[in-house]
């Protein structure tokens, strides 16, 4: 995932090289007790063997293979199995997920696996609890994949970031929560939370819906690469016709909006006010008549594609 906000590292593997290996100094054997992870045989180098089947070991110096449990090298941490070899994949210790990527390096940060955003804290456990974070509020599903982010309450609405958006989505989603909050007639009546604690800029920006985020992403991808046009995906149909395949069906207005062949943000939020801000329309065609949505970008040949699903 190309995400400059985005705090996970993937680096590959060099089976020839030497790799300074540093087990629980200081510091980090403080985030080994935290983790309850088992503290490995100490060895001062070594390098990774992929054996004729394609697994991974980590040979010390002395000729050894690092023994079962967590491993730092080279500044990442990794998970050697019961039988000697890197892990990759989601993996369990205790309550708390993990997960490895395909070089085996625990995730940290902003990560999507499977079509899904997960968030990792530092240690590389799972988030699956409101996460705050710079003026924003994350929620996650039980299996702890995304599911809302929205500008903490009562701090006068307007642009959030949004940990995972690469450049080019975070600056659409800015340009449409500036413009949901010029929209906002600023009434305080009946705007409660069900906790009944007043929220008064509810509505001065969008919520980014966790499923409708996937569903952007997927749309995008097939408009891509099988077409768009009235509307409708080849072998997908509209947007409505895609979520009763699917079995989403919330029961609340929904809007798409693909924006094609554009020269960025800007460009990209001009051609949706074209369509999707005038007055002359009616409500459920303008924009800021919803409050939830989900981005997707891709950029193909210097030029930005956006899918836009908004639900209200």
């Amino acid at each position: 995932m190309n995400n400059e906000n985005n705090l996970y590292r993937d680096k590959k593997m060099d089976s020839g090289k030497m790799k300074k290996l540093r087990l629980f100094p200081g510091a980090a054997l403080c985030l080994a007790l935290t983790l309850g992870m088992t503290v490995p045989a100490m060895a001062d180098s070594g390098s990774w063997q992929q054996d004729n089947e394609g697994r991974w070991k980590y040979i010390t110096e002395s000729g050894t293979a690092a023994a079962p449990g967590w491993l730092e090298a080279d500044g990442n941490w990794y998970r050697i199995g019961e039988d000697g070899n890197r892990q990759t994949g989601w993996f369990r210790e205790g309550d708390a997920w993990y997960y490895l990527d395909e070089s085996g390096i625990m995730a940290t940060g902003w990560k999507k696996v499977d079509g899904k955003h997960y968030y990792f804290r530092d240690n590389g456990t799972m988030q699956n609890s409101t996460l705050r974070k710079d003026e924003t509020q994350y929620t996650f599903n039980a299996d702890g994949s995304f599911a809302s982010a929205r500008r903490e309450k009562n701090t006068g609405g307007g642009a959030f970031p949004v940990g995972f958006y690469n450049t080019e989505l975070q600056a659409l989603a800015d340009n449409l929560n500036e413009l949901k909050e010029d929209s906002f007639d600023g009434d305080e009546e009946d705007d409660y939370y069900e906790d009944d604690k007043k929220n008064y800029d509810k509505d001065a920006s969008y919520v980014i819906n966790g499923r409708l985020q996937e569903i952007a992403e997927h749309r995008l991808q097939m408009a891509r690469t099988k077409g768009y046009g009235s509307g409708k995906i080849p072998d997908e149909g509209t947007l409505s016709e895609y979520l009763k395949a699917i079995g989403y069906n919330s029961g609340r207005r929904i809007m798409e909006v693909y924006l094609m062949n554009c020269d960025g943000a800007d460009a990209a939020e001009d051609k949706l006010l074209r369509n999707h801000n005038s007055d002359e329309k009616k409500r459920s065609d303008r924009a800021v008549y919803y409050k939830e949505m989900g981005l997707a970008h891709e950029k193909v040949n210097g030029k930005d594609y956006y899918m836009v699903i908004f639900m209200r």
